[in-house]
């Protein structure tokens, strides 16, 4: 199974302002900065930082170097990168001092995308395969077509959203990927409620991811509606961080994760990668996503306070947990709590106590003081074998391993410091 991400690659010239300009407005910018970046060279570097084997399709500048350079560097497949005797897509991007932008985009190389290059690009490809899209590309259409005929797997971000999108058959597309403001000019509904409810009646067999910003975000299929939360950071950029949770989820569902860990993981990798500077340059590495997955806290207004009584139970009994104390907790039987936790927090109570016993393990390895032993039974295991098991399930690293990476990630740290 392989991931064509059919996109644009951009310069993004970024201009650094106290308010994004109003309608006549002339402004004096703090700073201008250039960054590789455009929809779909960000998508491609998060979903190889995600550990995905992507392969990058598109048209640059005859002389363009710096964008080829962070797709590989970071993983990305280049032999069907096509270059044109035209100049290269770029992008004029406002930030004022909060973090948020406005993006005006320039296609140049990137419409000059043919019907035969994209025959000669999907030849590479077979039924299974996963193909993105995006729509700073010209013969969206087309591709979608092509593509869905192959059998692929179609995911799409209509952004920039304009007339082409009302030419693609909705009906191709597997997983629809977009944020508030697609998703009112693609069905003309003001509110997130008002769209779920369009298109899942248009176009029942479509997956949809609908990212809020700092509300969160969420995924819809015909059998299940996920709500995940947003993490909270101080947020420097906000430019690339629809493009990393896009590329981060598709990279976790083309890993069979389930769509709520898939969801979970591109969270958290959006939230890191706003609170950095620039697009590309901002995503994050599979390893950090890792490293810091437990440490960033969900908004208070998404997790309930019982959700997180259950949890603070479980932190201060975790040598002796058990369900009747959980349940005596929240105030019920033992046989509710147990249908309640299963119901509402989409996993079983053992499972629950088994991450946050992994979580405070993590927690103290990273601390570095006690001996994994003392570890084990601080957080309520006998069975050290066990441990180094589900840890290593929960983290993709044994105890040991763990704690040398995070001790390596702290002298990086002290060196940038």
């Amino acid at each position: 199974m392989k991931i064509l991400n059919f996109g644009s690659c951009n310069i993004d010239y970024v201009y650094r302002v106290d308010h994004i300009a109003k309608e006549g407005e002339t402004l004096s910018c703090k700073s201008r900065q250039l960054f590789p970046g455009g929809k779909g060279l960000n998508q491609s570097v998060a979903l190889a930082r995600a550990g995905a084997q992507v392969f990058h399709a598109g048209c640059v500048g005859v002389n363009e170097v710096e964008l080829c350079e962070i797709m590989a560097s970071s993983g990305v497949k280049l032999e069907l990168l096509k270059r044109v005797e035209s100049k290269t897509g770029h992008t004029v991007v406002q930030v004022d001092k909060t973090g948020k932008n406005s993006i005006i985009v320039y296609g140049g190389a990137n419409l000059q995308i043919t019907p035969q290059y994209i025959d000669e690009v999907l030849r590479e490809f077979t039924k299974g395969d996963y193909i993105l899209l995006q729509n700073e590309i010209s013969n969206v259409p087309y591709i979608v077509e092509k593509a869905a005929g192959k059998g692929m797997i179609v995911a799409l971000n209509p952004s920039p959203y304009n007339d082409v999108i009302d030419e693609i058959d909705l009906n191709k597309i597997d997983y629809l990927i977009l944020n508030e403001h697609e998703a009112n000019s693609l069905s003309g509904k003001s509110s997130p409620e008002a769209f779920v409810e369009y298109i899942t009646q248009a176009y029942p067999a479509m997956k949809i991811v609908l990212t809020l910003g700092e509300k969160g975000s969420l995924y819809i299929d015909h059998e299940q509606t996920i709500v995940q939360p947003s993490y909270r950071v101080k947020v420097v950029d906000t430019t690339g961080g629809g493009d990393t949770f896009t590329g981060y989820f598709l990279a976790g569902i083309a890993a069979s994760k389930c769509a709520a860990k898939a969801m979970k993981h591109a969270a958290f990798a959006a939230a890191l990668a706003v609170s950095r500077q620039g697009s590309a340059v901002s995503i994050p590495t599979g390893d950090e996503v890792d490293y810091v997955i437990d440490l960033l806290k969900p908004n208070d207004e998404i997790y309930s306070r019982k959700q997180r009584l259950v949890h603070e139970t479980i932190r201060n009994n975790l040598e002796d947990i058990t369900l009747e104390k959980v349940a005596a907790v929240l105030g019920y039987s033992p046989s509710y709590a147990s249908r309640w936790i299963n119901d509402n927090m989409q996993m079983p109570f053992g499972d629950i106590v088994r991450k946050v016993r992994c979580a405070e393990a993590a927690k103290l390895l990273r601390e570095g003081e006690l001996a994994i032993s003392e570890i084990i039974n601080q957080i309520g295991y006998s069975n050290e074998s066990f441990f180094r098991k589900i840890f290593q399930k929960e983290y993709g690293k044994t105890p040991l391993e763990y704690r040398k990476f995070c001790a390596r990630m702290k002298v990086l740290k002290e060196k940038d410091g």
